[in-house]
């Protein structure tokens, strides 16, 4: 197996984003948070040792919403980092492009998360690892 660094050195996997109709139905008793910024509900739930992030649209208006229509399951792939900036500029050599802008987010404890996008490789959500401090 070779390994590839699309992220730097010291980024390490994070979970799987997955796209459900609903979350309850799946486990009833995993807390769910409304993220109204990215039009979701969440809820991380550990499968075998790894984190799966359900998704469940917030409304018709969901970026979501189309892929729960369709029976699309896998939405992304999650990888944690020191610095999103870095890791979007170390990603940019492999084909990634940014396609939000770094935010930080409450439902992360205010770690900065940014999207990138690659033909080859598709969604990627960058999370930072630690709280964002202006």
């Amino acid at each position: 197996m070779i390994a590839v660094d699309f992220f730097g050195k010291n980024a390490r996997f994070h979970h799987v984003g997955m796209a459900v109709g609903s979350i309850r139905a799946i486990d009833a008793d995993v807390e769910i948070v409304d993220n109204q910024t990215q039009g979701v509900r969440m809820a991380f739930v550990d499968c075998h040792g790894a984190t799966l992030e359900l998704l469940e649209p917030l409304g018709e208006r969901s970026p979501i919403a189309r892929s729960v229509k369709q029976g699309i399951k896998l939405l992304h792939l999650c990888f944690e980092v020191p610095d999103v900036d870095e890791a979007v500029a170390a990603c940019r050599a492999s084909g990634f492009h940014r396609i939000s802008q770094p935010t930080p987010v409450p439902e992360y404890e205010n770690r900065r998360i940014v999207w990138v996008f690659s033909k080859d490789y598709g969604l990627v959500e960058l999370v930072e690892d630690k709280p964002y401090s202006s």
